[in-house]
């Protein structure tokens, strides 16, 4: 029985020794994360300052300074964000190992000129006394709140560094309204280039650090204007297109962005009847035939949330529909557009 009481000790107090023993470096650093991830800004600062400071890898602790600048940035303390992003910059500046990429440090420091607006506006808060303001004088503007950042594990393990997704903002919802001109194909007949627009919108999903895929849906309206044969009235039909849409965009510089979309889905071809489309025969209604659209887009971003879009060339093709004219085999069109889109 006393042989077995030293065994019995061990293992009731090696949980406690366990439980005794410091945390590693990777332990702050996935506390620091999940912390992070769960919006507790001051607790993730903690975490990854605890981690810098145990960290026996030294090529690996201007991760720890990137993540506290993140958090800082989250919490919006403005100052303590610059301080760590600069300190961050300055570490970097001797890492021959692995240098930081232009691309991330001119990224980096449009954030510090972002930042400094904020910081200095925080200062003049913190330093103005109590009490009403004279006449005449106003109040100093809150400060601009920093923009959100969502989390994306960096593709680097050795790094390890908690990056911000493609365009520094949260991407749950994004819309592109764009016009333009349209060169429409439909058999022999003579077509004008004619006024189009289009809707684009989806949900974006980052993959990796520059590359953005958006699944939503697409919409296309063209004005087709022509005259009635029998009657020389001007009428009009009408393209309408409506098709789900994925598109794909790639960061290729700090703000511009190259874009491809393709979409499949109905073209609704409407006010057609008795008209030179279906040599004058009257239709039971709209005409609707499949339809395919494939557009190559530049983006660029005006701020976070605002893009200019232009659309060099958008491509269309339906196959024709019992009811258009037999010299009809598809309807095909060219179109050039420009625009805006936004993102939140």
């Amino acid at each position: 029985m006393r042989q077995r009481i030293p065994f019995v000790c061990a293992a009731l107090l090696a949980p406690a020794l366990a439980f005794a023993q410091p945390k590693t470096a990777d332990e702050y650093y996935k506390e620091g994360e999940t912390q992070y991830n769960l919006g507790n800004f001051p607790q993730a600062v903690e975490a990854f300052k605890k981690g810098f400071e145990v960290e026996p890898n030294e090529s690996k602790k201007a991760a720890y300074l990137y993540n506290v600048a993140q958090a800082y940035r989250q919490n919006k303390d403005c100052s303590n964000a610059q301080f760590f992003y600069k300190r961050y910059l300055a570490l970097k500046e001797d890492d021959t190992k692995k240098p930081l990429k232009p691309e991330k440090k001119l990224e980096i420091e449009e954030r510090l000129k972002e930042l400094d607006e904020c910081a200095r506006q925080q200062e003049a808060i913190r330093n103005k006394p109590p009490g009403d303001l004279p006449d005449g004088e106003e109040k100093p503007e809150t400060p601009a709140e920093p923009t959100q950042v969502a989390v994306v594990p960096d593709d680097d393990p050795e790094d390890g560094i908690t990056k911000t997704a493609p365009g520094g903002a949260p991407r749950v919802i994004s819309a592109r309204l764009v016009g333009g001109g349209a060169k429409v194909s439909a058999g022999d007949l003579p077509i004008p280039t004619l006024a189009t627009a289009a809707l684009l919108a989806g949900y974006p999903i980052a993959v990796g650090d520059k590359l953005i895929i958006e699944v939503g849906a697409g919409f296309t309206y063209t004005r087709v204007p022509y005259e009635q044969s029998s009657t020389m009235e001007q009428r009009t039909a009408n393209l309408i297109g409506l098709v789900a849409n994925v598109g794909a965009s790639y960061e290729v510089i700090p703000k511009l962005s190259l874009r491809g979309d393709l979409g499949a889905g109905g073209l609704f071809f409407t006010g057609a009847s008795e008209s030179p489309f279906t040599q004058d025969q009257p239709t039971s209604g709209t005409l609707t035939m499949p339809h395919v659209r494939v557009g190559l887009s530049a983006d660029y971003a005006i701020t976070p949330n605002v893009l200019a879009t232009v659309t060099p060339i958008a491509f269309s093709y339906s196959p024709p529909k019992e009811g258009l004219r037999d010299d009809i085999k598809s309807i095909t069109a060219i179109d050039f557009m420009v625009g805006v889109g936004y993102r939140m």
